[in-house]
């Protein structure tokens, strides 16, 4: 498959519909952007590691089993909160 896409002024593309639907990602969907050798691969973000360097650093290393493990329980939270709607 090859196909195109045009850069706005923005810096910003769309993705190609049959590229969405080969990467399985919709709207809200993050992709990763890897450097190989001289090509760019783009991948689906299927696990919480992929997301790593995705958000502003404030300075300060975490480590990721303390940040998934915070993760996990704010999910929970939020999960309580929706049940008593």
């Amino acid at each position: 498959m090859v196909t195109t896409a045009k850069i706005t002024s923005k810096g910003q593309i769309t993705l190609p519909k049959e590229v969405r639907k080969l990467l399985d990602v919709q709207s809200g969907s993050v992709v990763v952007f890897e450097k190989k050798d001289n090509k760019i691969v783009l991948t689906s973000a299927q696990t919480l590691k992929e997301f790593k360097g995705i958000l502003k650093s404030n300075g300060k290393s975490a480590d990721f089993n303390e940040i998934r493990k915070t993760a996990k329980e704010y999910k929970k939270g939020k999960a309580a909160l929706i049940g008593k709607r």
